[in-house]
């Protein structure tokens, strides 16, 4: 066989993540000043922008005509499998309060080799995956310049897949289809200033709702080298699974992060 679905995660498991998430990063906060922060007579203040995202990408998708596929995309395919990616993240914050935004868009085309006995000798899939996220945050520890923030809000997910065999009995068969889902989110964030110039950042989300387990880590570093411009480098990973009526997009993207953002 050339599929198959993973079984359900326990539930266990995403509670125990979770759980994880949660108290590592209340630690690490733990050493930082009660917030004393004054909404009142704070200006809004914006700050984001756009920035590239080096992700290897590994799990299943599937169609009800295709079946279950396993793909996978290492950090070295990616000139050669992404067609074409857009991707932006902003912040605004008045005192404790901020309101968060990220967005993304890819498109790749991924091939890999399907092994010996399979039907067919080899997968093509084309993936049009978008993801908007909108949600907001409060300090409860810290300040302006070292701070922990519980955050939350939606992440909207809409992918569209296109799955061809080629090769064997089963070349010339494919499918395409596509879905839209919504998951709720929740986790924290993290900020240090090392100095005037050079900043940390973090964060941990996890949730579900259409999907089965939905989830957002990064860790950035960033250097302000110009007044208000910072260069940010860094580390992400997601991972969403969803499931629906033959519709699969099991994934987990990661790998480095470059980008500028803009303080305004």
């Amino acid at each position: 066989m050339i599929h198959s679905n993973n079984p359900r995660s326990p539930l266990r498991h995403k509670h125990a993540r979770l759980v994880l998430l949660v108290s590592a990063f209340t630690s690490a906060g733990s050493s930082l000043p009660m917030v004393a922060m004054a909404a009142d007579g704070d200006d809004w203040q914006f700050n984001g922008g756009p920035y590239v995202w080096g992700a290897g990408i590994r799990g299943h998708v599937g169609h009800r005509s295709t079946g279950t596929q396993f793909i996978k995309s290492d950090f070295s395919d990616i000139a050669r499998t992404v067609d074409m990616s857009v991707m932006l993240m902003g912040e605004a914050r008045r005192g404790p309060y901020s309101v968060l935004t990220d967005l993304m868009y890819i498109d790749t085309d991924t091939r890999n080799r399907l092994p010996a006995g399979a039907p067919a000798s080899k997968l093509e899939v084309e993936s049009k995956t978008a993801s908007g996220f909108l949600g907001g945050g409060y300090t409860v520890l810290g300040d302006d310049n070292h701070r922990l923030d519980v955050a939350g809000g939606i992440r909207v997910w809409y992918s569209s897949t296109t799955i061809s065999l080629h090769g064997g009995p089963a070349g010339g068969l494919s499918g395409s289809d596509q879905a839209t889902w919504a998951d709720a989110m929740a986790g924290l964030r993290g900020h240090y200033a090392v100095n005037d110039r050079f900043w940390l950042s973090s964060w941990g989300m996890a949730g579900a709702g259409q999907s089965r387990e939905d989830w957002d880590l990064a860790a950035l570093a960033g250097w302000e080298f110009l007044p208000g411009f910072s260069a940010v480098a860094g580390y992400r990973a997601m991972g969403v699974n969803y499931r629906h009526d033959g519709f699969v997009y099991d994934i987990v993207q990661k790998g480095p992060l470059l980008g500028i953002s803009g303080r305004f």
